[in-house]
Formats: structure tokens, sequence, C-alpha cells
């Protein structure tokens, strides 16, 4: 190695030293979602994840109402055996909002318990602020979670999960109330039967008014969901007046939202994006944005609970819509129907998902992360003049683990047009090496980790990930496709998947490639692709069609066969396929040609790569079998296959040990597979 005139290191790319250790990306990191607030009290909370992979309820302290003091776990030690309380829901195996306030005449906090499976009250003493737990009800069979309160009744509206019978297509999901004092559950009827429910609200003016969400197979939440609402009788748990105001089955209707004067807002998405839009005079309306029509406000996903936009007035909105993959936070006069563009004191933003809560009519309490700064929780005071003052009230990162900014590799949206047919627009981010240390030799190109995500209509953001940087300080570049059928990028852009799954994902990954190869941004000749779930299908869909353009690849819970996916996989996803593969109208025949055409498991002799499976032995949604035949078939075709089992995960890695564990060996496969070194 050589000392250059800038006294920076020359180095191989890949090879470089990095402050950004393992721990740091793993157990030195927590996620940070959900803060609330507490209308009557002030008082705030958010959830942060454990190292172990449970999920906690911190409170925000302050002395004197303005000075922060820091959070309090307190869930610390709430189960009464000295286990630390773990606040989380399994609904529809990707979980989401498991809490919610209660500001009745005590202050209380109810939660679900996926671990312990039970449903508990935290009763405060407003002063001492001393937390009491109680049990409401345990259940082995039955899963809680989006749950909603009024002040004015002990009953919170939540969504309830019925596996009495385990099979996919005997789950049952309802709208319920629950007794904030007894545990009492009851069911509500006369709101019809549907597949899946989300976003029970009550309305905050009048709470003998809900509304929720709702779809049924084989929609998706972000295809066909829609939005109704309806008179509540608590007495008699009966609804009536039932009248669907948002979605139908060209358009979805997401994220409802109640506002201070009792109008209903959501996001649908009619016009090819997700606009806002208003239930006004018995049906809904957009509200129109002049600038932001190629925006999306309000959140589709299949996690429940979201908050990505709140009410300041009856007159004010603060969202974070997100337009082509990047985030913007913004504030919204809805008299004057001008959206204007906050400026946070970050290097651009990621506020994404339930990260936002109501503090006072002109702050808020807000989840964001830069990209070079890491997630935090921050308040912004919103001045008259629409200019900000924020205050860092916590970070994701521990503080031993921090680095400053210039360590970090800035993203690149990438937006380019298809060589092959059809022709499209494709988009993506990319991060080139960064490392204030070093540089790579004269004359060289990085080696490149492609990332397609999974979904397979999610998409990837490009705020800062500490696993992105963990590779990118140390020399390789870093690129996320965010492939035609993903979300974020407008209705048109996420349903092209239709029909086409295991195609234009697939193929779009490998017009990326050639796209940054030909522009001499990367090395062509070592390029690695990686990627979980359906993105982990994408990478095996890669592997067997594409065989010459990787140097090896990564598969994480990915799907190798989707007929048995299909036979095997959990509720919300059991449909999922007829859309996604154009079955509708086919014969079983046709049906089992095109699962074996599209299915990597039946082309593995095509893979030329050395392939890592990585795999969590409790996955509900993607078995572990669809790991391990794709393993026996490289092996039986003499391919270098090596597979790696996560003991007790299920489909997203949680615990910090085993997330630890994957992440070393990806830089191992890295290593020997892009820079041809041996560990």
């Amino acid at each position: 190695m050589a000392a250059s005139t800038d006294q920076k290191i020359v180095a191989p790319y890949g090879q470089w030293e990095s402050g950004i250790t393992a721990e740091a990306v793993t157990a030195g990191s927590c996620n940070i979602t959900s803060p609330r607030v507490c209308p009557r009290t002030g008082r705030t909370f958010t959830l942060q994840s454990r190292p172990d992979g449970s999920q906690t309820i911190h409170e925000l302290r302050y002395y004197n109402e303005d000075v922060f003091m820091g959070t309090y776990d307190i869930l610390e030690d709430y189960d009464g055996d000295g286990c630390q309380g773990n606040a989380s829901t399994s609904l529809y195996e990707y979980g989401g909002l498991p809490y919610a306030l209660w500001s009745g005449d005590q202050f209380k906090i109810i939660y679900s318990d996926a671990r312990a499976k039970t449903v508990n009250v935290l009763i405060s003493n407003d002063k001492e602020r001393r937390w009491e737990q109680q049990v409401l009800f345990k259940s082995e069979t039955h899963r809680y979670g989006d749950f909603d309160c009024h002040p004015g009744t002990p009953w919170v509206l939540a969504v309830e999960e019925d596996h009495t019978n385990p099979k996919p297509e005997d789950v049952k999901n309802s709208v319920v109330l629950i007794h904030i004092e007894t545990g009492e559950v009851k069911s509500l009827r006369g709101s019809g039967q549907h597949d899946f429910v989300t976003y029970p609200r009550f309305n905050p003016t009048d709470m003998t008014q809900i509304c929720h969400i709702h779809w049924d197979h084989p929609s998706m939440p972000f295809w066909g969901a829609k939005l109704s609402v309806m008179g509540l009788d608590l007495a008699n748990s009966t609804v009536s007046d039932v009248k669907i105001v948002g979605g139908d089955d060209t358009s979805t209707a997401a994220e409802p939202r109640w506002g201070p004067d009792g109008q209903l807002y959501f996001g649908c998405d009619k016009s090819g994006f997700r606009q806002l839009w208003k239930y006004h005079k018995g049906d809904g309306e957009p509200i129109l944005l002049p600038g932001w029509e190629d925006a999306e406000f309000g959140d589709a996903h299949w996690a429940v609970g979201a908050q990505s936009y709140v009410f300041l007035t009856d007159k004010e909105i603060v969202a974070a819509p997100v337009r082509f993959g990047e985030m913007e936070f913004v504030h919204v006069n809805l008299e004057t129907g001008i959206a204007t563009k906050l400026d946070l004191p970050l290097t651009n933003t990621s506020i994404r998902m339930d990260c936002l809560a109501r503090l006072s009519e002109n702050s808020v309490l807000a989840v964001a992360s830069g990209y070079r700064t890491p997630a935090g929780v921050y308040r912004f005071n919103i001045l008259p003049d629409l200019t900000l003052m924020s205050e860092n009230l916590g970070s994701s990162l521990e503080y031993r683990f921090q680095l400053p900014e210039e360590v970090f590799s800035l993203p690149e949206h990438i937006r380019f047009t298809t060589m092959d047919e059809p022709r499209r627009e494709v988009h993506g981010f990319l991060w080139l090496p960064s490392n204030p240390k070093y540089e790579g030799p004269k004359g060289t190109l990085p080696p490149l980790i492609i990332q397609p995500h999974g979904g397979p209509t999610a998409y990837n953001p490009p705020g800062l990930s500490m696993r992105v940087q963990y590779f990118t300080s140390r020399g390789y570049a870093f690129c996320f496709s965010n492939y035609t059928g993903s979300s974020a990028h407008g209705k048109a852009y996420r349903e092209a998947l239709r029909g086409e799954f295991g195609i234009l994902d697939r193929d779009d990954v490998i017009e990326t490639v050639r796209y940054l190869a030909n522009s001499g941004r990367i090395d062509g000749s070592r390029v690695g692709i990686e990627g979980a779930s359906s993105g982990g299908y994408c990478v095996l869909q890669c592997l067997t069609r594409y065989p010459d353009v990787f140097a090896g690849g990564i598969s994480m819970c990915g799907v190798s066969d989707l007929s048995t996916l299909d036979e095997e996989t959990h509720k919300l996803e059991l449909h999922y396929l007829q859309t996604l593969l154009g079955l509708e109208g086919k014969s079983k025949e046709e049906k089992l040609e095109l699962f074996r055409e599209r299915s990597p498991l039946y082309h593995a002799q095509n893979i030329a790569s050395p392939l890592l499976l990585i795999h969590g032995d409790a996955d509900p949604v993607v078995p572990i079998g669809q790991s391990e035949d794709i393993k026996h078939a490289v092996e039986r075709n003499g391919g270098d296959v090596k597979m790696v089992v996560l003991k007790g995960e299920g489909h997203m890695l949680k615990h910090a040990d085993n997330l630890k564990l994957a992440l070393r060996e990806c830089e191992k496969w890295w290593r020997k597979t892009l820079l041809g070194i041996k560990n």
C-alpha cells in the first residue's frame, strides 16, 4: 500500500479498514418508530427495539416541561419474573402498531405482547409517573393490535386475528372492542365480514362514529383496499349506516385520520399517485395540492397502524410524503391548498411509515434520519414563516458508535430507461465507496453489491443505513434496486409488475448493473446480488437466468418454488401470487406450468455463481424448506452453495446476535466472491 499526495491510503476496493463495526450495525443500532403523544398530559412515547429482538415503549422525560432529560424504558420488568415486557403484535405476521394511549380519568397505555400472548394495560400516576401493569387477558389463539382509544369511553377499538382454526384460509380478522378495565372483548356486528381490516378509528368529536380500512382476497392493502365510515352503538356492539367513502376495485384508500373538527381524511391513489382526500358531504373528494401531484401521501403498507401525517389544527397538516422513493417533509394549509416543503436540519431526510405525532398546534414529534445522520427522535417547532426550530431527543445509534458525517457515503438517485423491451424507466439509489482515510488505486473500479427489495411491492429508501455504510466504508459500491413494481413511485409503476413477477423485477436488476457498468462507476466483472424474501427470490431468478452477470449471490429467506409457497404461506399473502403472476382464468395445468417456469428451483442447474443462503428456522411467511430445496438442487449439480440457519428467527430478522452472524457471513461471502480472498 502507498500514501497518495492528499495523504489518503491507496488500497484495493473492498479491503479498506473501517470504523463501522458489525456491532455498531446490529447490537449498537435500534429501530425507533411509532411516536405518540397524550393529548391531555402531553406525555410522549416511542417504540424501540432491543438487541434480543423484543420491543419496548420508551417515555421521553422532561424537566419543567421544556428541558429534555432523556428516555425511560417503561417495560423494563413488567412481566413479573425479571424479564422485560415486549410491546409487539404479530397481526398479519408483519405486525405494526402494538400500543395506544388512553387519556380518560387516569392515564393508561394498552399494548399487546406477542411473545407472552397477552394484552396488557399500564396505569400511571400522572405526578409520580410510576407504572402499574395489569394483564387484561391472555390468548393462545387470538392476536390483537392497531388499537385506538377515545377518552370518553373505556372501550378500545382493535383489530383481532382469530387463529382458532390455524389454516391460513380459516384465520378470521375483524374489528373488536376491548374494555380497558375488565378486558372484555366484544365483536362488532353489522359491518360485514372482510378478509382483512386495519385502522379502526374513533371520530374524536363523536365516539358514535368510526371508520376502518378493509379488503378481501385477492386484493392487498395497496391494491383495492376500501375505507368505510359507520355509526357505532357501544351499548349493543353494533354498527349501522356503513358507507364506503374511499377506494374501489381499481384504487386504494390508505391511512385514514380524523381531523380535530371531526372531518375524515385519507390517502387515495385514484389519480395515479396517492394523494390526500377528504370525506365531505357524503363522499370522498381529493385535496388538490399544486406541485405535489406526483407525491404519495399516507401509508399503504401491510404493517398496521402507520402515522405519516398529523394535524396541527383543523386547517393545517404536517406530512411526510414520498416522491420516487425520496421522502419530503411538508406543511399543508387545507384552506389555501398550498403545500410547503419544510427545511430540516439534516442532510436530506427520510421520514417513513409510522413516524409522526402531534405535540401542539405548532410542533410535532418525528422519527427521522438524514443521508448522513442515523435515525433519531426530533422535536420540530414550526414558526409562523414555516421555518423550523429543532431539538434532537435521541439517536438510534449508540453514542459510542457515532462517527463524523464525512465517513458516510451519500446516495445518488439513479433513473434511466432500459435498453431492452419493453422500454421502461427504472429507479434506484447508488452509494459509491467512501472512507476519509482510503482511496482505490487509479485505473480500478469498485465491486458492486446490488440489492432488490422485498415485497415485491415495497421499496428501498435512501436514508442512512448502517449496513450499507458498513460495506461502502470498506470500498464496495452498493445499490438499492427499486425495480418495476416498487411502491412510492406511483400506481402505474407499481402495478406494472402484475403478471410480470419474476421477469420485470429480475430484468430491471440486470439493466441497473449494465447501466452502472457502462457509465464507468463500478467494475462489471465483480458484481454481487443479495436480497431477502421476494428480494431473495429475485436473487435466485437473476442467478438462474443471467448466470454470467454475477460473481456471487446471497438469498435471505428467499423463495425458490412458487407452487410450494402458494400452498404454504400465511393468510395475508395466500392469494398474492394470483395477481403477481396473472393466474386468474388459467387452468390448473397452465398454473403449474407458469409456477415451474418462474420458479428458480427448476432451473438451478443454471446457477454458476457461489450462492449463500440465510434463513430463520421459524419463518411463517417463507418456510425454511424454500432455501433447503434450492441448496440441495445446487449441490446435486455440483455448485458452490452454503446455508446458514438462524435459530429462533422468523421472516424479519430481529435478534442482534443473528443479525451480526448474518452480516459477518455476508462479508465473508463478498470477500470470497468479489475480492477473491479466502477467509
